[in-house]
């Protein structure tokens, strides 16, 4: 596993978000409250059963996949549209900027995101794009980052560029138990297959000041 981390100096441009009715809606979404945002839900499995179990808390849920965001959808509407459920189907790096407010934001979800398993492709994966200090940026501080993956080096690496690069505090680096219920569809299918999973938390300094990004 490449463990080197290198300081990207490119900052992070924002690009104006495709008009949508997602977009719109953002509105609905009281910044005020406890606001917690997943990149990537899929068809919708965990943004629904946790925003049912969260009642309390607003979820904005993002899925760039056309086929994927119907599935979500139609999930969505048929658990009764969960009133503290946002479903946005965007691009996460282009929506985000525009949309959420710097300091909004109580957790982020990043659950078993695309390992771009080649060398080539290893500065797509999110810990490493400039794109995380955005996503930084809109965390209270405080506020708390979850990702988990069946990919070991996957977790390595992401553990170190969090920490170092990110200088982000761990709070959680674990192996899902097989007896965990599972949140998504990837996760049942890895641990039905015995698979370990890994699971990452880590938190926001509560001194903003003191992250600095060269």
């Amino acid at each position: 596993m490449e463990t080197e981390i290198y300081h990207n100096r490119r900052n992070f441009t924002a690009f104006q978000p495709a008009e949508s009715e997602e977009s719109k809606e953002i509105l609905s979404v009281n910044f005020d409250k406890t606001v917690d945002l997943e990149i990537g839900c899929g068809v919708g499995w965990h943004p629904v059963t946790y925003s049912q179990k969260n009642p309390e808390r607003q979820l904005i849920a993002i899925e760039h996949t056309k086929n994927k965001f119907s599935l979500f959808h139609r999930r969505f509407e048929s658990h009764g549209k969960p009133s503290n459920l946002l479903p946005v189907h965007n691009n996460a790096i282009s929506w985000i900027p525009s949309n959420i407010p710097d300091n909004s934001i109580s957790r982020i979800f990043l659950l078993y995101p695309n390992p771009w398993p080649k060398r080539k492709q290893f500065n797509q994966r999110w810990h490493r794009m400039p794109f995380m200090h955005c996503l930084q940026s809109k965390l209270k501080p405080g506020g708390s980052l979850m990702m988990a993956t069946n990919i070991k080096d996957y977790a390595e690496e992401a553990n170190i560029w969090l920490e170092k690069k990110w200088l982000m505090q761990r709070t959680t680096f674990r192996e899902i138990p097989s007896h965990f219920k599972p949140r998504t569809h990837f996760e049942k299918k890895y641990l039905n297959r015995g698979e370990t999973c890994f699971e990452l938390v880590f938190k926001k300094s509560e001194m903003t000041g003191s992250i600095t990004h060269d």
